[in-house]
């Protein structure tokens, strides 16, 4: 988003000092296109996707929407007692007033058992940016990322106005990879297999494993450890 902005027009020194969400900045600049301004921007573009280990992805949405998420954005505050009112079995108990991460697990599988639209931030990426149905030039992925950013740059022609960028520092004192062990081996085994149902074709088409995440658990249930 930093760079888009530099795109944009916007001087580093500018948003070095904005207060404002790189998100919003760039919407301002980059209105939504239709449908058939971007099918048609695809002929003379470089396009590309990027993306992330699945289950790293969620745990990533987890820590930034639920047990981080600003006390003013009301959205996500009304969304965490929804949560805890629907999922936490003990009203009572001394669990923290955000929603534990097997909480917020089965407030997906929830939603996806009675066919209910799922946040964009924990959406599959195969359902949210349709990597079948648009021919991506590039296909980059978040552990990649700086060097897929020097190849985007490159193929885009654009390195004289930006340059490879790593921003997001994320929130707490340990990163998401740091802490993915910790968060999973919270869940069943039931869970971790419903939330593999709901992202198999992110795993395979875009060639990440789940086996790992079986290792706490009792049994592995039967499903490949492997991307297809």
């Amino acid at each position: 988003m930093y760079n888009f902005n530099l795109l944009a027009g916007y001087t580093p020194e500018f948003l070095k000092k904005s207060k404002e969400d790189p998100f919003v900045l760039a919407r301002k600049k980059y209105p939504r296109p239709s449908e058939i301004e971007l099918m048609t921007s695809l002929n003379d573009s470089v396009s590309f996707l990027i993306v992330r280990h699945p289950f790293e992805r969620l745990l990533s949405a987890y820590r930034d929407k639920i047990q981080n998420a600003a006390p003013t954005n009301t959205v996500l505050q009304n969304l965490s007692k929804v949560i805890i009112h629907n999922f936490r079995r003990n009203k009572h108990s001394s669990l923290p007033q955000w929603p534990t991460f097997p909480e917020f697990v089965d407030y997906i599988i929830n939603k996806i058992h009675n066919y209910r639209e799922l946040n964009m931030h924990w959406t599959p990426i195969t359902k949210f940016c349709t990597p079948c149905q648009v021919r991506f030039d590039i296909i980059a992925k978040f552990e990649t990322l700086e060097e897929d950013q020097r190849y985007i740059i490159d193929k885009a022609n654009i390195g004289h106005i930006v340059s490879p960028q790593w921003k997001n520092s994320g929130k707490g004192n340990k990163s998401t990879v740091d802490l993915l062990e910790d968060f999973y081996k919270e869940l069943s085994e039931n869970q971790v297999k419903e939330m593999y149902e709901l992202f198999k074709y992110d795993f395979e088409l875009f060639d990440y494993s789940v086996g790992e995440f079986y290792r706490n658990t009792p049994e592995k249930p039967s499903i490949s450890s492997t991307s297809a």
